[in-house]
């Protein structure tokens, strides 16, 4: 187990210095942050001096070994624009998107559970097809555009749910809504196939020998197994979720970190992109460990293996 948890920790330290060299090569092919910053009447020697002082006219080999050993000690300089620490403007817009994201899965996650375990109880073929079908239907259609739709319909026309910001419970709802109706359906694939592997299996009609009612069979026994290989699943797909809300908090003009990174792309403010990203990955492998681990608590044939 000891080593299992090892080779884990060091692919997610090996994981976080690609992503840090990824981002601090990205930013730069931008442009210059300096001119953007600058008035169009500022002299040479002005820009200049201003380069100077962000420390941006040294070598980048210099510059890189400057970020990596300021990052590593939890610092990852000012921000161009609000001259405040990048990772405390991160940190203020991280928890938006943390809420939105963990909401959106846990309620996505739970909706697709109990519709496959409805389906699997009930024996029914034809509603768990309607359940699927619905769902896939509901996902060939982009979040944004979905969103979009919804707010035609909530916000404008009903006047039922505020249609941005982040300002009550209520506004959470559509947002919400969006992202989860999203996410049922890969949950539901993934458990109805599980339960199709295990309907045939000795251990299933042996139960059903002995009496088991169905019910009892699919809550207490077939649900647990169904759940395990969605486990790994359900953790990469949290993180992709995390990292993936910029165009629905651009959508929905919600107060979270991807909102808040591609403001600081567009005015080339890069120690906030640099930290947003960084909070991203971070988040990420932190997840990933976790599922990981809490795989491996489960299931110890991964230990072994």
């Amino acid at each position: 187990m000891t080593r299992y948890l090892v080779v884990r920790l060091a692919g997610a330290a090996a994981t976080l210095l690609a992503v840090l060299t990824f981002v601090f090569v990205l930013v730069r092919l931008a442009g210059d942050p300096v001119r953007l910053m600058m008035p169009d009447q500022a002299t040479a020697a002005e820009v200049e001096a201003v380069r100077e002082a962000l420390g941006l006219n040294r070598p980048l080999i210099v510059q890189y070994w400057d970020f990596l050993t300021s990052a590593l000690g939890g610092s990852l300089g000012d921000s161009l624009r609000q001259g405040r620490p990048a990772l405390e403007v991160v940190l203020e817009r991280m928890p938006a998107t943390l809420e939105l994201a963990f909401l959106s899965f846990a309620i996505g996650f739970a909706a697709a559970v109990a519709l496959a375990a409805t389906a699997e109880v009930a024996g029914s073929k034809r509603l768990r097809g309607l359940f699927l079908w619905i769902a896939t239907a509901r996902q060939s259609a982009p979040p944004f555009l979905f969103g979009i739709v919804m707010v035609l319909i909530l916000s404008v026309n009903l006047g039922l749910l505020p249609a941005i910001g982040r300002n009550s419970w209520l506004s959470y709802v559509i947002p919400v809504l969006t992202i989860s109706t999203f996410e049922i359906a890969l949950y539901l694939r993934l458990i109805g196939s599980a339960f199709d592997e295990m309907r045939e299996a000795d251990w299933v009609r042996t139960a059903r020998a002995k009496g088991v009612s169905r019910p009892r069979l699919v809550l207490r026994h077939m649900l647990p197994n169904a759940l395990l290989p969605v486990v790994t699943v359900a953790g990469i797909n949290l993180g992709v979720l995390i990292g993936g809300l910029v165009v629905l908090e651009t959508v929905f003009n919600w107060p979270g970190l991807g909102r808040l990174i591609i403001d600081s792309v567009n005015n080339r403010d890069f120690p906030v992109v640099q930290a947003g990203v960084l909070a991203i990955a971070a988040s990420f492998i932190v997840i990933n460990l976790a599922v990981d681990f809490l795989y491996a608590a489960l299931d110890p044939r991964v230990r072994l293996a």
